[in-house]
């Protein structure tokens, strides 16, 4: 599974495929993207600036995995499905 993972600044993880998804449906909108480090920095539709820093897969917590769709590859976080 060749993907980028991001962690956000609110400590959320996404791919680069949901990333890509909220770009177009309008959820986010991309503002920078340091080519250097590969940080970007989105603003979401509530207007909420945020920081999307790559990680390795090796980073993510237990919690956390990746799953492959028909899209790409996702994140599935079983910390926010926890209410």
């Amino acid at each position: 599974m060749k993907e980028t993972i991001y962690r956000s600044s609110t400590g959320e993880f996404w791919t680069g495929t949901q990333i890509w998804q909220r770009f177009e449906s309008g959820k986010w909108t991309p503002c920078c993207w340091d080519s250097e480090s590969g940080v970007e920095w989105v603003e979401t539709d509530s207007e909420t600036l945020l920081r999307l820093a790559p990680v390795s897969p090796s980073d993510l917590p237990e919690e956390v995995r990746l799953e492959r769709v028909s899209q790409g590859v996702v994140v599935e976080d079983e910390r926010r499905m926890v209410a």
